[in-house]
């Protein structure tokens, strides 16, 4: 049927007819951008994070280094506060056993030993650490021991300056020896919070 074959030679002729591949255009002009604007500034960005990223791990570095050195240091210094607060106790359980045999009351001059802490504590970049708190809250709570060593002083002036004959020594007596006796348990009770602090501090020496 000649009808027949023309359509199917048409058909053949669509099939394989060729077509040119398409072509994208790139305009020179764009790529010239890309290259000296976005490119640098890509890096330039990634350089920026990763010098953040590097700064912070040297820094929280460093803030381990010093609250290691810190705590070290206050260990050894309470080495030295240890020491003192025994003299001390044993100065006022003396002074407790001469009143009451009625010698003279005592006169305290004690002044602790925290240089470590009150000059370097500030130097911290961080102090939020369950025991940099105990150590803060430690030193803190020793003016406590300054305040009642203010009062029995106080009240043993005015027992060593009281007339014997009128009676006043005896009346102030028991008041210098209740106060003399709260000041031993407060340096006892001081004692004891430094022994197990200090079991929680870095040993004065480095191991080898």
């Amino acid at each position: 049927m000649p009808g027949a074959l023309v359509h199917a030679s048409r058909l053949e002729f669509q099939v394989r007819r060729h077509y040119p591949p398409l072509m994208i255009l790139i305009d020179p002009n764009q790529f010239s951008w890309s290259r000296s604007v976005a490119v640098p500034a890509i890096f330039t960005t990634l350089g920026a994070v990763l010098g953040f990223a590097a700064s912070q791990v040297r820094d929280e570095l460093k803030a381990r280094g010093d609250k290691k050195a810190f705590l070290r240091a206050i260990g050894m210094e309470l080495d030295a506060l240890s020491a003192q607060l025994a003299h001390s106790f044993r100065e006022v359980t003396g002074s407790a056993e001469r009143i009451k045999g009625g010698g003279i009351a005592p006169q305290f001059v004690l002044t602790f030993r925290t240089s470590v802490f009150s000059s370097q504590l500030s130097k911290l970049r961080v102090v939020d650490d369950p025991l940099l708190i105990k150590v803060i809250h430690f030193y803190s709570d020793l003016g406590s021991i300054q305040h009642l060593i203010e009062i029995v002083n106080n009240d043993a002036a005015e027992y060593n300056g009281a007339e014997a004959f009128q009676g006043t020594k005896e009346r102030i007596r028991p008041r210098v020896q209740s106060e003399l006796f709260q000041l031993q348990v407060g340096l006892n009770g001081f004692t004891n919070r430094l022994i197990h602090l200090r079991a929680e501090l870095p040993p004065a020496e480095q191991p080898q």
